[in-house]
């Protein structure tokens, strides 16, 4: 597994010396400079005044990690939405795509209703993105820290118990965080995701925010490449699937190492499969992942070429990836208000800054 929490010289608030002597947590990293640890420190003391020695070191930890996962994306200009694929496809599988310049059909038949199918120029300044979805242990640390209710459901055998919460001193709290310790994080509503990328931002002072549709579809297709799913080989590659080998017509089944993508299981490890050609890990994992813009179908049609960030209103917001075979143009509007928890609403957070951050 590739992700994986913190190498901190000091991770527990007994030990000490890393940072500020005056300081009850501390901590070091390979590429987060003691300058920004210390601002992070600084800002969670002043925040947070009462929460416990504890509390405040897994924030700490959880904050450092954020800025470690960031992946810098270079800026640039891409076609943004349905490139196209051949009307039929030589490996006899949707999952195994290869675009070429003389494509005539659209890769997908639900871009006509979603508006992806309006291919339109982009160009994004530099941004960063996390390698990961927010784990749920990272939500977790914030959620205390702020006096927030678990973020899961309550069950009743295979039953949502509604309007009910897990207590944090229950033995079914502690079930549900061994299971879910570096799982990606659930969400109830749009907000939820919002409100931990900017809380990042309160305290690391960097702008932390959810990424735009425009980057999260820029940094999947590993800078605007014309590549169907956001895997390290640009194709899905399920266990005991495979796909026809063009010259002999053979069925070539894939091999234990080359599985990049599960279709059912959407509840294992952050960091699970391989990265994309960028360095992104997760962005075809059956996981969907909110963005900060609101939806419309007809925005692509008057979308500005520079930064888009989506209509300045609108009742549904936009989710990228999704389960099964959905592409990396893929559009999915989402009611920002769901019924209950489901780890197949996470996101990730990006960095809205042109330079990389250390």
């Amino acid at each position: 597994m590739k992700n994986k929490w913190l190498g901190f010289a000091c991770l527990l608030p007994l030990l000490s010396g890393c940072n500020d002597a005056n300081s009850s947590i501390s901590a070091s990293s390979d590429t987060v400079s003691k300058q920004q640890i210390d601002t992070i420190i600084t800002n969670i003391n002043k925040q947070y005044p009462d929460a416990s020695n504890e509390l405040k070191q897994n924030a700490l930890n959880t904050a450092i990690r954020a800025i470690e996962n960031l992946v810098f994306v270079k800026g640039g200009s891409f076609e943004m939405g349905d490139f196209g694929a051949p009307c039929e496809i030589p490996s006899g599988t949707v999952n195994r795509i290869d675009w070429s310049p003389n494509v005539q059909c659209l890769s997908s038949p639900f871009s006509t209703t979603t508006g992806a199918d309006y291919l339109h120029k982009v160009t994004l300044n530099s941004y960063s993105m996390s390698k990961y979805e927010t784990s749920f242990m990272d939500m977790e640390w914030m959620r205390q820290l702020n006096s927030l209710p678990v973020a899961d459901n309550k069950w009743d055998g295979y039953r949502i118990l509604e309007g009910e919460i897990v207590q944090r001193n229950s033995k079914e709290y502690e079930e549900l965080i061994s299971h879910n310790i570096n799982t990606a994080a659930k969400t109830k509503n749009w907000q939820e995701a919002k409100d931990y990328c900017q809380w990042l931002g309160s305290v690391t002072t960097l702008p932390f925010d959810l990424p735009t549709e425009a980057q999260w579809e820029y940094a999947a297709r590993s800078r605007g490449e014309k590549r169907y799913f956001a895997t390290n080989t640009g194709y899905l590659q399920f266990k005991n699937s495979y796909y026809i080998e063009l010259n002999s017509g053979k069925n070539i089944h894939y091999t234990e190492s080359e599985v990049n993508a599960d279709i059912y299981d959407s509840e294992k490890e952050i960091g699970l499969w391989p990265e994309n050609p960028l360095g992104i890990s997760g962005m075809n994992n059956n996981i969907s992942e909110w963005v900060n813009d609101w939806f419309s179908a007809e925005y692509y049609l008057e979308s500005p070429e520079n930064n888009p960030k989506g209509p300045k209103i609108g009742k549904e917001k936009v989710m990228r990836d999704a389960v099964g075979t959905t592409m990396t143009f893929s559009r999915i509007p989402m009611t920002p208000e769901k019924s209950s928890y489901s780890v197949r609403s996470s996101f990730r957070c990006s960095l809205q800054q042109t330079s990389p951050s250390t």
